[in-house]
């Protein structure tokens, strides 16, 4: 093995040579765990954080690895970290009574990593013992792992170091070392001296590829083994303490390419962690960590504080720590996934589908997940508001996500709206949800941030009326390596451009082909033949409309294949409003003149099929009995679509009076907590699930505070002083109302939650809810008012 693994050194040397710098190769992209780290490629060493009380024989049974939610944490985040760099997570484990601070810090070009792990105990319990499980898995036929000199069954007492190779990574070393909160070996009576819980033991197995993930419960196994080996040597071990019953004891003798390190701490204790990568231009150790934790915090807290400027101290503590949470969401997945290509929707039925999965892949995605404990894979409905506050902070990381996003588009223009790759994710969703059907889509908020991100370059918000250009975007110092490059690189820029763009159009295709509405059937086109830009979700059912990201919003009851949804209207409208500025700005004449035409069809359906002047309001459409259009106005959400996503004509200023109506009366949609979900009159609010049915959401809120924004800077040649006046009045009372409740709830509950409750405004559903909920701090940016 040792002459094997120096030949690899040297052929790694002559192949690789120098790294190339990679800020973004490494990181703790295993984000449904509360410390997973990986690299960004196929067949990556994949390493992770156990913990569990070693003064109770049950503390066992909630040994910590995946990030749950039923766990008793008083806090479990990243509260300052960079992808870039690094940064801090604190667990405050209440249930182990301790807390624990993990700094995860990367070299200059980020090929090597190294982590600080310090523990405290709770008051009261000063001198508890915590035993930590560090493993790493090789995954691949053709790369290893391997223990670093000799073995020591009876454990180690300077650490342990391993050495390993892979294809995409080359030669590293990986080295765990204990410097703190050492248990005294006077206080152990060693039954066996494999049991010394004040040594590091170590013991490594051979697993299979997308096996690595199960470490835990490989783990579990090992110990229950080595527990009923004792059962059956010793008739009373309830005189052993728990710290030495479940120390790992290699007694197979096994040797593999998964590798378990454990240490048992008494008290406040410490421990690193260094990942040194062959070549790499800056070897971390434990002579400069410290200093590398203290750089890193240093250029984490400068870029926040250049990219948002926040003079509230208590806003800024609150923002940044948001902002730290949500990148820590940041993730590497790849795998297969399973797609139903053959069922075909019951258009008439309603009713849900009973799908049956092949596999597709393997697929990779890098992208931001909901929630770390309850949503840790790609949601395409999510991602675009998860991009929004990332936009002038690291745009070259927006672009990097949403080409990762675009590269799943499938020949036919699909993508699936929950990325579940591989079998660690799969095994943390229902399995009615795992597989795919490709006649469903989500909306395309990925297109509504690209929009943004265009509209940030040109300075202005019709983008399509100038050429592309490159301005001051980026006028802070980006010596740091803050990620603002591309913005401010007009050549690669246009190349970024052409090589999304053909996917974008089928993607954008196949949205409208398999999304259409009927018309001649309903003869909903007599007015203008040619103008056929209506459309409904497919695969919604009697009570939910999945696809439409707005679950169980009320649609139109009695379901009907005649139904049009204005939410989805408006969606295609972002479509093709971006796709056409993509158009204009590659020069695609033809392109541009065919987008133009839809636009125009696509506000004129907006208005003609989807505005009701009785309701005042927008709303959905069916037909009755007598197969005549009716209008179904569950007022709410969908009411005012056409207005958060910018597609109502500045002069139709009758119409917007009436949005503002909606949205400002406490009768109708106003709390003093946020927008909330549904008319506080209508007989369906806070019914049945009531998860779209009265709750305010952050990501829509954004949406309305943006388009507020909008309006009112374009109203001035149409609108008169008093609507004016009354939409500067609901900007500036709707942010203040979100932000305070906000931040409210976090120095109440400590996290960041998926909704709030209108009536009283407490935090509600899942907790650590680091996805679109971080759009407060792109709330918080925005200006108190207009």
């Amino acid at each position: 093995m040792i002459i094997r693994w120096l030949l690899f050194l040297v052929w790694t040397h002559c192949v690789h040579g120098a790294v190339e710098p990679d800020q973004l190769l490494w990181g703790p992209y295993r984000s449904s765990h509360y410390f997973g780290v990986r690299s960004r490629v196929p067949q990556s060493l994949l390493c992770g954080l156990m913990w569990y009380n070693a003064d109770d024989f049950m503390a066992i049974r909630n040994i910590r690895h995946f990030y749950e939610l039923g766990h008793d944490m008083n806090k479990a985040n990243w509260v300052e970290y960079d992808p870039r760099f690094g940064g801090r997570q604190i667990i405050d484990d209440n249930e182990f009574h301790v807390n624990i601070t993990i700094d995860f810090v990367k070299n200059v070009d980020g090929h090597s990593w190294g982590a600080r792990v310090q523990l405290v105990p709770h008051k009261g319990f000063e001198s508890s013992r915590t035993t930590f499980i560090w493993y790493c898995g090789q995954e691949g036929e053709f790369n290893g792992l391997f223990l670093q000199g000799p073995l020591e069954p009876n454990g180690y007492d300077n650490g342990v170091e391993l050495v390993g190779e892979s294809t995409y990574l080359g030669a590293y070393s990986m080295y765990f070392k204990p410097n703190q909160g050492i248990i005294d070996k006077t206080k152990e009576n060693l039954v066996l001296k494999d049991l010394d819980p004040t040594k590091t033991h170590h013991l490594s197995l051979k697993v299979q590829d997308d096996h690595v993930w199960k470490a835990k419960d490989i783990l579990v196994t090992i110990l229950q083994d080595s527990l009923r080996d004792l059962m059956g040597k010793y008739e009373n071990i309830d005189s052993m303490s728990p710290s030495q019953i479940y120390t790992m004891r290699d007694m197979n003798k096994y040797t593999g390419n998964l590798h378990f390190i454990q240490h048992t701490f008494e008290g406040k204790a410490q421990f690193d962690i260094f990942y040194n990568e062959e070549g790499s231009s800056e070897v971390i150790n434990e002579s400069n960590i410290a200093p590398m934790v203290t750089r890193t915090l240093d250029k984490v807290s400068t870029k926040f504080e250049q990219s948002f400027m926040l003079e509230n101290v208590h806003h800024k503590q609150f923002a940044h720590e948001v902002l730290s949470g949500l990148l820590g969401g940041l993730s590497y997945f790849y795998g297969d996934y399973l797609v139903d290509r053959d069922t075909k929707l019951d258009e008439e039925s309603f009713e849900s589908h009973d799908l049956h999965g092949k596999l597709e892949g393997p697929f990779e995605l890098f992208t931001l997940v909901p929630s770390r404990p309850h949503f840790p894979r790609g949601f395409y409905w999510d991602e675009g508001f998860h991009l929004m506050p990332l936009i002038d902070y690291d745009s070259d990381l927006v672009f990097e996500i949403i080409q990762s996003w675009f590269k799943l588009i499938d020949e036919d223009g699909w993508i699936a709206r929950e990325q579940i790759l591989g079998p660690e994710l799969r095994s943390r969703v229902p399995v009615e949800f795992q597989v795919q059907l490709p006649e469903i889509v989500n909306p395309p908020t990925l297109m509504l941030v690209l929009n943004y991100l265009l509209e940030k370059i040109t300075g202005i918000e019709e983008v399509v009326e100038q050429p592309i250009k490159v301005t001051e975007y980026a006028e802070m110092d980006d010596s740091y390596g803050g990620g603002l490059t591309l913005m401010n690189n007009k050549e690669k820029l246009n190349k970024y451009i052409e090589d999304i763009y053909p996917q974008l159009k089928k993607h954008y295709e196949f949205f409208k082909q398999t999304q259409i509405g009927m018309f001649d059937e309903f003869g909903r086109n007599e007015h203008d033949p040619a103008n056929t830009q209506a459309y409904r979700w497919r695969g919604r059912t009697l009570t939910h409309s999945l696809a439409s990201g707005l679950d169980d919003y009320p649609r139109v009851l009695p379901a009907d294949i005649a139904e049009l949804n204005v939410d989805l209207l408006s969606w295609i409208g972002v479509m093709n409003r971006l796709v056409k500025i993509l158009a204009e700005l590659l020069g695609e004449e033809d392109d541009v003149k065919e987008y133009t035409a839809i636009e125009e069809q696509i506000k004129s359906n907006i208005n003609r099929l989807h505005w009701s002047e009785d309701d005042r309001a927008y709303c959905d459409v069916s037909v009755d009995d007598e197969d005549e259009n009716v209008f179904y106005c569950a007022k709410g959400y969908i009411s005012v679509f056409p207005f958060i996503t910018k597609l109502m004509d500045p002069k139709d200023t009758d119409k917007i009076e009436a949005m503002i109506d909606i949205l400002s009366d406490p009768d109708h949609l106003w709390s003093d907590y946020g927008i909330r979900l549904l008319l506080k009159s209508s007989p369906l609010y806070k019914t049945a699930e009531d998860y779209w049915r009265s709750p305010i959401w952050i990501n829509i809120n954004y949406l309305i505070l943006d388009a507020l924004k909008y309006y009112r800077s374009v109203l001035s040649e149409y609108a008169n002083e008093e609507l004016q006046s009354r939409m500067s009045v609901l900007y500036k009372n709707l942010r203040a109302n979100i932000i305070n409740n906000m931040l409210d709830q976090w120095v109440k509950t400590g996290y960041v939650w998926e909704q709030y409750n209108d009536e009283d405004g407490h935090a509600q559903r899942t907790k650590n809810f680091l996805g679109w909920s971080s759009l407060v701090v792109e709330i918080m940016k925005m200006p108190e008012q207009l």
